[in-house]
């Protein structure tokens, strides 16, 4: 199911480049990558606001309870000292929970580095909790940024369309260049469409059996170099 949405997304994508020529698809792959980068550069401002509305905040907590991928090691880990548990042990608990990226790099970022002790935290599940819930906040923050980001760019793209009364399209051997553009704007799209993995997964692990038998959402997964750009804390 999940490589058939994906082969779709990208089979629209070719068509949409089929029609619309090259030069409209350069610039629609050239408006999404802008929205891209400057939703993840503007996801601290965004964030900043659920960190602010304390109601929510504590509500995050509440639901993503991180202290629960420690379980999966030592129930007792739960309420060790951040600053007294290994590299090695951190990593240990990592492993055994499958943590969805990019929470993992974010755990040993914040834990390792005790970055949460001028906030009075000091347990090894607190450290958890607050760092998971960081991840998905800053993840929320990037999807808001880039769907405003991108429907005003790609409006505006849309109206200098209009005032041109429609931008010009190559010769018909062109055609395989604007397929091509079409398929890379696809990628980008189906690559931010995964940034929601994370959230899923950690709301509900079973996913994760889902995702392994899909060869295209495990690398869409795996393989997504915008996912790890997302603040860790």
């Amino acid at each position: 199911m999940i490589d058939f949405a994906i082969i779709l997304i990208l089979a629209l994508c070719v068509l949409a480049g089929y029609y619309r020529g090259v030069l409209y698809s350069a610039l629609t792959v050239g408006v999404t990558l802008v929205s891209l980068l400057f939703a993840l550069l503007l996801v601290p401002v965004v964030s900043g606001v659920f960190h602010a509305d304390t109601e929510t905040y504590n509500t995050m907590l509440y639901y993503f309870e991180g202290y629960e991928y420690i379980n999966e090691t030592s129930v007792e880990m739960v309420l060790a000292r951040a600053e007294d548990v290994t590299e090695a042990e951190l990593n240990e608990i990592i492993a055994n929970a499958d943590i969805p990226i990019p929470m993992g790099a974010a755990l040993k970022k914040t834990v390792l580095g005790t970055v949460y002790r001028d906030k009075g935290l000091v347990t090894l599940g607190d450290y958890f909790n607050q760092t998971i819930v960081n991840v998905v906040i800053n993840i929320l923050s990037f999807g808001i940024l880039f769907i405003v980001l991108r429907t005003l760019l790609g409006f505006g793209l849309l109206m200098t369309d209009h005032a041109v009364h429609g931008l010009p399209i190559l010769e018909k051997y062109d055609i395989p260049i604007s397929c091509g553009i079409g398929f890379i704007h696809g990628v980008l799209i189906v690559f931010v469409i995964f940034m929601a993995v994370p959230i899923a997964l950690t709301v509900l692990p079973k996913l994760y059996d889902t995702l392994n038998n899909s060869l295209l959402g495990n690398f869409f997964y795996r393989a997504n170099v915008f996912l790890r750009m997302i603040p860790k804390t």
